[in-house]
């Protein structure tokens, strides 16, 4: 049972003998929003949530139809608008409005149509300026998930006139950098520069080429052009350590929230894994995931390593790394019994990881998680005591904890405690994160300028 709508502490009945941590992820302690205080508000409203497209086929995707399913279990009315023609089979419930833009979803590698409308579509401006003129009204509020890839910068100009009401979530750094996350995939660390400057345009730090960097520069400048960051637009950050930057770049710091990405434990209750041996890659595997460095320091280390995830690196790491078991994608179901086999996680991105959901699973189930350096929950995972940072691009310092956690079964086990304690803190469950939703919306519409620090 999840909480909700109270402060309380639930202490799991089953304990480990050996170590003496709570054996139920339930013993985490989570704390409620003030939803109560804008009931009244939020049972007259209506949500219109926009996203690249209906299909739960990523982060942000997958988290906008959560939502929106939340949402209309509340009995909130929703309309989902899709930038592209995906039909919304993952959003047919009761109380939900499917409408699709019919926009081409941007490839970065087709040709110069789709790379121009990804800059500004005029489709998109015209659907949603005829939307607001036909149906807007003062309790409606408007969420934008993801808009980089579909609904491109036209939707914050069409969006303009009703700012006050507009959400974003802010999944990654589009809003503010051109490559999205401050990170230079040249030299495979952080850029160091402001973005949108001479110094940023003239860096090459796109992960293909400096083509592809040029028409991400072109987009933020018409990007720019349209988004006011002096207007009344709401960020909903999924970590606080995402505020410097958008404070940096202008946007008003009382109109920015952090609202951690929800989630559930990859096993319903916590792992021994100081019974364990093997560790855990969960994740795409391509570059930027890091899957590569995963791969050779638990080769070094001389542990075994279970990879879940699939991505164009999968045939190249498969013949480079024949000791490493890769069992492509599965859904949580299928990872359950993965995770039970589990000694920790190991989270290896090289570009910054704002939310890995990854990690706050792992956490769930007791897994300890080492992550690389460049993470936000690196900081979360020291402070509790269930995970450490690394320099991943490192591979024997990589391998040399690797290797300490594998030999050391007391504090594994202990951080594996820590974990299941950490879990509720890091990330919470899906009832407390529409709660503090829908306390974001009341707060908009009633007026008041100022969104809670942290929601």
């Amino acid at each position: 049972m999840l909480v909700s709508n109270a402060v309380k502490l639930r202490v799991g009945k089953e304990r480990s003998v050996a170590y003496g941590c709570a054996r139920s992820w339930s013993s985490s302690i989570e704390l409620s929003s003030g939803l109560p205080m804008v009931r009244g508000i939020v049972d007259r409203m209506r949500v219109v949530v926009l996203g690249d497209t209906a299909l739960a086929d990523g982060g942000a995707e997958t988290l906008s139809v959560l939502m929106t399913r939340l949402l209309a279990e509340r009995g909130v009315p929703v309309t989902y608008v899709a930038g592209d023609d995906s039909a919304g089979d993952d959003l047919a419930a009761p109380g939900v409005e499917m409408l699709s833009i019919g926009a081409r979803r941007v490839n970065p590698l087709a040709g110069l149509g789709s790379l121009a409308a990804a800059i500004y579509n005029p489709r998109v401006k015209t659907f949603m300026t005829r939307f607001i003129a036909e149906r807007d009204a003062p309790d409606v509020v408007y969420h934008i998930h993801s808009w980089s890839k579909a609904l491109s910068p036209a939707i914050f100009e069409a969006l303009a006139p009703v700012a006050s009401r507009v959400f974003v979530h802010t999944h990654d750094f589009f809003l503010t950098c051109p490559n999205a996350n401050y990170f230079n995939f040249s030299t495979e660390r952080a850029c160091g520069q402001t973005p949108m400057t001479l110094a940023c345009m003239a860096t090459a730090c796109s992960k293909r080429n400096y083509a592809d960097k040029a028409w991400r520069v072109t987009r933020g400048f018409v990007l720019d052009s349209l988004v006011d960051r002096k207007a009344p637009w709401r960020l909903l950050m999924i970590h606080e350590r995402m505020r410097d930057k958008f404070e940096a770049a202008g946007f008003a710091p009382e109109r920015l929230a952090a609202i951690p990405n929800p989630s559930e434990p990859l096993h319903a209750h916590p792992v021994d894994v100081a019974a364990n041996r093997d560790f855990l890659f969960i994740g795409r595997l391509s570059r930027e995931k890091g899957p590569d460095l995963a791969c050779a320091a638990a080769t070094a280390a001389g542990v075994p390593l279970t990879v879940v995830g699939d991505g164009e690196m999968r045939a190249g790491l498969e013949a480079a790394y024949p000791k490493v078991r890769f069992v492509g994608w599965k859904d949580k179901a299928e990872i359950a019994p993965i995770a039970l086999q589990s000694r920790a996680l190991l989270l290896s991105s090289r570009s910054p990881e704002p939310f890995g959901l990854a990690v706050p699973e792992a956490l769930g189930a007791g897994l300890p998680v080492l992550a690389a350096n460049t993470a936000y929950l690196a900081e979360d995972l020291i402070r509790h005591g269930c995970g450490e940072e690394v320099d991943v691009l490192d591979t024997q310092a990589f391998a040399a904890r690797i290797s300490a956690l594998a030999a050391d079964d007391v504090r594994a086990a202990d951080m594996g405690c820590r974990a299941v304690a950490a879990f509720r803190a890091v990330s919470p469950s899906p009832t407390i994160w529409i709660d503090r939703i829908l306390e974001q919306y009341g707060t908009a519409l009633s007026g008041s300028g100022e969104a809670p620090v942290n929601a």
